[in-house]
């Protein structure tokens, strides 16, 4: 499944940082339309979402949710 967002459309760098970093902790990886991520690139991101993870460096879906309630 493909969620398309308007990166450029956020005017605020702290929230477009925000966003980032979120789903660089979710071990989502991103890509942006102008290359297509390849194969190794892809599976690089996976490797280092687990090692955050691993290491306990995310936050839960409850703790995303309040995060964004307060946007």
């Amino acid at each position: 499944m493909d969620i398309l967002i308007d990166f450029d459309g956020i005017n605020d760098s702290s929230k477009k940082e925000w966003l980032l970093r979120t789903l660089k902790l979710m071990g989502i990886g991103f890509q942006t339309i102008d290359r297509p991520q390849t194969l190794e690139e892809y599976n690089q991101e996976l490797e280092e979402g687990e090692a955050e993870i691993l290491k306990g460096n995310y936050i839960t879906n409850e703790q995303l949710r309040k995060e964004i309630a307060k946007w």
